[in-house]
């Protein structure tokens, strides 16, 4: 079984500065787990790695599509997993550095194997449920499968449509799929970057204020005046969605900027909340590193 070493945690918390740092001292290649990196000319908003950081160190899965294209937790694992094996065909060692819990997981543990869905099935259970509503779907759902509708609240109208047109495509309840259990292919050595919330709220507000000094602001005029929009699904991110606001006058700047911030903690927030219920090997507090410690487990790992 192929062996990975994955480097999670918040936004803000300085993966890629102890992904540099293990970088300086074993033959590493990262692969970003990041979903809002994967969006060209989105730089920025999104804390890419810069152009000469990227010379120091192989980064792969960043920059591979356009603001107005959809990626998906699957696709991603299929794309990792073929830049995983390029990395060891070249006799160096994959690092999955980011904070997108789901794409980490698809990537280790597979996701259902869900048939892809004809968008006309879809389109027509969202139009039944505008002209029906939500309770008229989860009573559909109560009668195709009584096991999803336990574990799906009767007002979750998106994950309702989503059981019923599984249903509808294949004749099997969704249930029937999240029992099977894909093969796992790797062993990974998980290492949880953290801190004292305090500190990394106050890191994550200068780091907006960072992104407006760089500019924040004349990207997002930059990727407007280029035909993507607030619907757009990497605009759909924290920064870029609140400053469209402001620049259609909903508020100002100052309240904008605000806005980045909290929204920005939220998220870190949550992030906590998805990585608690994961299975972790190393949880490491950023402001107390011990390197050499670090690097001697990795080593005995991959070893």
């Amino acid at each position: 079984m192929q062996k990975l070493i994955i480097i999670c945690g918040p936004t803000c918390v300085g993966k890629s500065f102890l992904a540099g740092k293990i970088a300086e001292q074993i033959d590493v290649e990262i692969i970003s787990a990041d979903s809002r990196q994967i969006y060209r000319y989105m730089d920025i908003g999104t804390a890419k790695p810069t152009a000469d950081e990227q010379k120091k160190i192989p980064y792969h899965l960043i920059d591979i599509k356009s603001p107005n294209e959809k990626y998906s937790a699957g696709e991603f694992a299929q794309d990792a997993d073929k830049k995983i094996n390029e990395v060891i065909a070249r006799n160096n060692k994959p690092l999955i550095v980011g904070g997108t819990g789901f794409y980490i997981k698809a990537l280790l543990d597979g996701l259902s194997p869900i048939p892809q869905i004809p968008t006309e099935i879809r389109q027509k259970i969202k139009q039944l449920a505008q002209k029906q509503g939500s309770f008229f779907l989860y009573n559909k759902l109560l009668c195709a499968d009584r096991i999803a509708a336990k574990n799906i609240h009767p007002n979750d109208t998106k994950k309702i449509i989503r059981a019923l047109e599984v249903y509808e495509y294949t004749g099997k309840p969704i249930s029937y799929f999240w029992n099977i259990q894909p093969d796992t292919k790797y062993s990974a050595l998980i290492i949880f970057i953290t801190q004292q919330r305090e500190k990394l709220y106050k890191r994550i507000n200068n780091r907006v204020d960072r992104m407006m000094e760089l500019g924040l602001l004349d990207e997002v005029k930059n990727l407007l005046s280029n035909g993507y929009n607030r619907d757009t699904s990497g605009m759909k991110s924290v920064g870029y969605q609140e400053l469209i606001d402001y620049l259609d006058g909903k508020y100002g700047l100052d309240k904008a900027i605000e806005l980045i911030k909290q929204h920005t903690r939220n998220f870190a927030k949550r992030q906590f909340t998805w990585f608690r219920k994961t299975n972790l090997d190393l949880t490491i507090d950023i402001d107390d590193i011990n390197l050499c410690s670090i690097i001697d487990t990795i080593k005995e790992f991959w070893r």
